[in-house]
């Protein structure tokens, strides 16, 4: 393996880079004028490459850069009809016009771009993330290929892995000449990808599969989006698969850390280039899912790439279904994949940041994908109409069925529940006639519920058993508990403003947290799963969890505590999941750090619950020094049902994340 030197070497092209830039700036003249001061270097360069800056200031090479950038031009993109071309692109006066060679909305197409400031540095840099993928190829081939199915595997289709990865094997196998140093051909090929970068794939109406997928290895893009998967086939995949591939030491954190790092440089560069393509939002999409694998759900780095995610495909015209006419099959039904991931996505990690989403429902009219598994769509047209003749009404398969895809498009479906959850949960001005809002609320989910296929009505006995595959059971479940979540989310905004009693929510609560256990149970023993777990009980887990702590901690200081309340029960309950969260979550998973910390509270909580007197305040010189105690935001509320006379219930007031916990 050759990835640690690899990442050396990219590492110390960026320490290099840097620091000659930065010593070079003690020779900065700041006697002259603004103007004079920051044009000088500029005006020095002569039509210069900017790789001839290496000596220069370093503000003058980021200003040398966007020069640059101001003379290479693409698509503008997708423009609605409030823009600046609206009134002329939909006169028909204008388009009958032949004073006019097209509308303002295309006038980027006639603009040339210039490619003749590439810049070296960047060309070495290009070349050395292929030399990352032609040293061990044939490993990462397999790792993408072989059992590797992500969130987003109704997308990355396994016939669509082997097209990209063949034709960019083919193109690295083509252009290097000596394979004991390729990286003199590596270079001439990087320069070559920077000069098609900006060049968009053409589509035609009887196009193929493997014409499309396996035209475009010459792209950035592409480039990335392999990094992407890559990175998130080590994250996801158990390590028995690494020993079948012979790599059973493989530093799968590493790995994924490189092929970030790559993923963000095949990013930048397309940035520099102004490219707005479909490929480009492929990469966003898986490069955002690794973001969340590796650094968690909770990190800020995912957010960020969610945001640049939906600016391309607003950009692109995804969300409108003028994006999905004259197309062959296959490629409407790829965007549509696409553009219903990046909803899940975002609703997803809205929801668990406690944030207004990027991506609404009010601004998408496209239709659902079929219910059919990608490498289907792309079969021969004898098993795809097969195939297309169990699709019912409402784009539903017939066949009993439920895949990846199948879960998208109930999560879309229910993605205009979640906003209007998201809505009244983010904003405290909807105060007046709140109860009659969240009613309606919660009819319209039960209403979207209850109209999906019979396929997707929760039994618990039969997740238990399997009888109808792992995939599918934990399809079911995480169904169930994104229906279940909605409806803890309005119980809590209830019981927050408006003082409501907390029977509901604490049931809601429960049967939250005592179908997850039931899941975890079952989980893989060989950790193919261990994904799945660690988002569910995080995203799941995590609130309820909470909740039903700091009931815990009421009924215990109150003296009036509801028969209802199966206090022993949740008490077991929330020492298993304290027990999985410890066990059942690997280290090197994304959430793995937010989940310890919730383990320690859980069980300090549990602690203080079980060593108090029954019905007794507890004595609060004792709490307010606990040196091991850990803010944490879940635990954090207003409740007017808490007894916040309590130093321990303003301790638990002030819990947040920021803060580390204490070893238990």
């Amino acid at each position: 393996m050759t990835k640690v030197s690899e990442r050396d070497t990219i590492d110390d092209h960026f320490r290099e880079s840097t620091l000659g830039a930065v010593q070079s700036s003690s020779s900065i003249d700041l006697t002259s004028p603004p103007s004079r001061s920051w044009t000088r270097a500029l005006q020095h360069q002569n039509g210069d490459l900017p790789g001839s800056l290496g000596n220069a200031p370093l503000r003058d090479r980021y200003i040398a850069d966007w020069t640059k950038r101001a003379t290479s031009f693409t698509t503008v993109g997708v423009l609605g009809p409030t823009s600046y071309s609206a009134v002329y692109s939909e006169s028909d006066d204008v388009a009958r016009s032949s004073n006019v060679a097209g509308s303002l909305r295309d006038v980027s197409h006639s603009l040339q771009h210039n490619f003749s400031a590439i810049d070296d540095g960047q060309i070495q840099l290009g070349a050395e993330l292929l030399l990352i993928l032609y040293d061990d190829f044939t490993l990462y081939e397999r790792m993408a290929t072989m059992g590797y199915d992500q969130c987003e595997g109704y997308l990355w289709a396994l016939p669509v892995l082997r097209l990209i990865f063949t034709s960019v094997r083919q193109m690295l196998d083509d252009a290097i000449e000596d394979e004991s140093d390729p990286l003199p051909s590596l270079r001439r090929l990087s320069k070559c990808i920077f000069e098609n970068c900006s060049q968009p794939v053409n589509i035609y109406l009887n196009m193929t599969p493997p014409e499309f997928f396996g035209a475009m290895p010459r792209k950035w893009e592409v480039i990335g989006l392999m990094f992407s998967i890559i990175g998130s086939s080590a994250c996801l995949l158990p390590q028995s698969d690494f020993k079948m591939h012979g790599a059973p030491s493989l530093d799968r954190n590493g790995l994924a850390v490189v092929c970030v790092s790559a993923g963000e440089i095949c990013l930048r560069f397309c940035d520099n280039a102004g490219v707005i393509s479909e490929q480009l939002s492929w990469v966003l999409l898986s490069h955002t899912s690794l973001l969340t694998f590796l650094y968690g759900d909770h990190d800020y780095r995912p957010w960020k790439s969610l945001g640049d995610l939906s600016t391309v495909i607003f950009a692109l015209g995804f969300h409108q279904q003028e994006a999905f006419t004259k197309l062959p099959m296959f490629i409407i039904e790829y965007r549509r994949r696409l553009m219903i991931a990046a909803y899940g996505l975002d609703k997803e990690l809205a929801t668990f940041l406690g944030r207004p989403p990027r991506i609404s429902w009010r601004h998408i009219d496209i239709e659902l994908p079929i219910d059919l598994e990608y490498d289907v769509l792309i079969a021969e047209p004898e098993v795809r109409d097969a195939a297309m003749a169990n699709i019912g009404e409402g784009g539903w398969n017939t066949t009993g069925v439920v895949s990846n895809i199948s879960y998208a498009r109930v999560m879309y479906t229910m993605g205009q529940i979640r906003e209007y959850v998201l809505e009244v949960s983010l904003n405290p001005k909807i105060f007046e006639d709140l109860e009659g809002r969240i009613l309606e609320i919660s009819n319209l989910s039960r209403k979207v519920r209850d109209d999906l296929p019979a396929v997707f009505k929760w039994n618990l006995q039969s997740f238990e058993n399997m009888e109808h595959g792992r995939t599918q059971a934990y399809i079911l479940l995480c169904i169930h508990l994104s229906f279940l979540h909605s409806d803890f989310i309005l119980q809590r905004v209830l019981v927050k403003r408006k003082g409501a009693g907390s029977e509901t929510l604490m049931n809601i609560a429960h049967e939250m947290l005592s179908t997850l256990l039931i899941a975890v149970a079952n989980r893989s023993r060989d950790g193919r799963d261990n994904n799945t777990i660690a988002w569910t009980m995080s995203l799941f887990g995590l609130p309820s969890a909470g909740a039903l702590a700091i009931e815990l901690l009421r009924q215990t200081q109150t003296p009036q505590s509801s028969a209802s309340f199966p206090r022993s029960e949740v008490i077991q309950n929330l020492s298993r999941f304290a027990a999985d969260l410890e066990y059942a979550i690997l280290e090197h998973a994304g959430n793995y750090e937010i989940c310890q910390q919730a383990r320690k509270v859980i069980r300090h909580v549990l602690d203080r619950v079980l060593s108090a007197p029954p019905a007794m305040p507890f004595a609060s010189s004792s709490l307010v020094t606990e040196p091991d105690f850990a803010p944490m935001d879940w635990l954090t509320s207003d409740d007017t049902w808490l007894n916040q006379d309590s130093d321990f219930m303003k301790w638990v007031d002030s819990f947040d994340w920021g803060q580390e916990l204490g070893d238990r």
